[in-house]
């Protein structure tokens, strides 16, 4: 794995990271001139209805992807630490997704070996079955929604006012 020279220690991490997860997993990394820029990313972080983890506006963040379509947003949290949050699949509408118990956004030490064993430990089991699941679910309501739309519609046939 090359690594590039002038490289923000974030980042750095999130490759090394990538390359010690289990799977196929490809850091891609974000800078954030102004703070707005940071929320485009941050309404991709998969959680309960309210809740938000604690994520302050930093300049540089990353995603680490998978094939499947899993994602996880990293951004610095506190003093040599990296919040990890998983991030809503492409495909899965917020309709299904907060039905589902959100998986769990983790704050991890910036050693590389130490936080890709939390995030295997404590975050990829609980994305991965609130992802089956999900996926599960809107597939159900993808069947219920085009068994409505076949259903025939009933003729409207109004009632004739009554006379005595």
């Amino acid at each position: 794995m090359r690594k590039e020279r002038f490289l923000h220690p974030l980042h750095r991490s999130a490759f090394d990271i990538a390359f010690r997860l289990p799977g196929a997993w490809k850091a891609i990394r974000h800078w954030y001139p102004r703070p707005g820029d940071q929320s485009v990313d941050l309404c991709l972080i998969w959680t309960p209805l309210e809740a938000r983890p604690p994520v302050a506006w930093r300049s540089h963040g990353a995603t680490l992807l998978r094939d499947d379509d899993l994602g996880l947003y990293l951004t610095e949290h506190r003093r040599d630490q990296i919040m990890v949050c998983p991030v809503t699949p492409a495909g899965l509408h917020e309709d299904v997704t907060d039905r589902i118990p959100a998986p769990p956004s983790v704050a991890c030490p910036r050693d590389p070996a130490r936080a890709a064993w939390r995030i295997t430990d404590r975050v990829l089991p609980h994305y991965a079955a609130a992802v089956t699941d999900a996926r599960r679910a809107a597939d159900g309501l993808a069947v219920r929604r085009r068994a409505a739309s076949l259903r025939p519609l009933q003729a409207y046939h109004p009632e004739r006012p009554r006379t005595r």
